[in-house]
């Protein structure tokens, strides 16, 4: 008998789970973060006295910065969504071979053939 006769089922430790990203543009990832930096401007300009007493007047400059990326960021991803609702341009095509994919593959894959395991035709044992 050979040690491969005697391998178990191989099943991968880590398997990716078959859902569907829930705002594949992200637009309301990216809405909530520059939100939450335009406040935390706001704050740091309302309390920008104390905070360059405290050596930290840096922190409205990033809030600012945070914000400005954000608004960036928020205008490419409305541009994506859009350009996707239009069914244009290859996030388009993309996204929608990866959702049919994706439907086909919630069943469970199957097994690799599992020769290992046959019953030999013939003994393959050196005689002496």
């Amino acid at each position: 008998m050979s040690v491969s006769q005697n391998n178990p089922l191989h099943r991968p430790l880590l398997v990716q789970a078959p859902v569907r990203a829930l705002d594949p543009d992200g637009v309301t990832v990216v809405t909530a973060g520059t939100i939450g930096f335009a406040i935390g401007a706001g704050v740091c300009w309302w309390i920008y006295p104390q905070l360059v007493e405290a050596g930290r007047g840096w922190y409205l400059g990033v809030a600012i910065t945070g914000t400005a990326i954000g608004v960036l960021g928020l205008v490419f991803s409305l541009f994506r969504a859009a350009r996707r609702r239009r069914g244009g341009g290859a996030d388009a095509d993309i996204d929608t071979d990866a959702g049919r994919a994706l439907d086909d593959t919630l069943t469970a894959p199957e097994a690799p053939p599992r020769r290992a395991l046959e019953t030999p035709q013939e003994d393959h044992t050196p005689t002496a």
